[in-house]
């Protein structure tokens, strides 16, 4: 398959960046009345705070990845080697998320969270993770134009179902954390 333009391609970051930006400002919006003050306030905690340990865990690796396979396309084992490490380092992070759940310091690293949305939250720092992973190779190899295609498909479904749920009444965090792992 012929990679597109690298104007092509910029052009297709744009349009999605932009209109990323236009759906988020209209479900940031919708999301903190929709989820109230202590949900949204639990969401924008946790979700914080499992990017940081994602982010941890990375250790600046998939800035490594990125430019290693943008040199070596045709080298799969970088990617077989990278996303191996990718589901250790999920898994270390999930594995520590449910130890530290059954101690008393859970408490004091999550005070006042119901232990169902830590693991929500963890579950939520992972996926984007690998979703970073997987648009650091479709733009390596080129395939930016179709991947943010499907972005902004992903964003306008995911503007539909919050809207929904918000005008239904059914917002909650438990839903909102789905959709944000579906449609991000």
């Amino acid at each position: 398959m012929p990679t597109a333009s690298l104007k092509r391609r910029y052009a297709a970051k744009l349009a999605a960046n932009l209109l990323g930006l236009a759906i988020n400002m209209l479900t940031q919006a919708i999301i903190p009345r929709g989820l109230g003050p202590k949900a949204y306030g639990d969401f924008s905690f946790l979700s914080n705070f499992f990017t940081q340990v994602v982010g941890f865990f990375d250790m600046g690796t998939s800035t490594c990845f990125y430019t290693k396979l943008s040199q070596r396309q045709r080298d799969i084992g970088i990617i077989t080697f990278y996303i191996g490490f990718a589901i250790v380092a999920s898994l270390a992070v999930s594995l520590l998320v449910f130890i530290v759940s059954f101690t008393p310091v859970s408490n004091k690293i999550w005070p006042d969270q119901l232990m169902f949305f830590v693991y929500l939250a963890a579950i939520w720092g992972i996926f984007s993770w690998f979703i970073q992973i997987l648009n650091v190779i479709v733009d390596a190899f080129g395939l930016t134009v179709p991947a943010e295609m499907a972005r902004i498909a992903q964003k306008i479904l995911g503007v539909i179902l919050i809207s929904g749920l918000f005008f239904s009444n059914y917002l909650n965090l438990s839903n909102f954390f789905f959709i944000t792992m579906s449609c991000s």
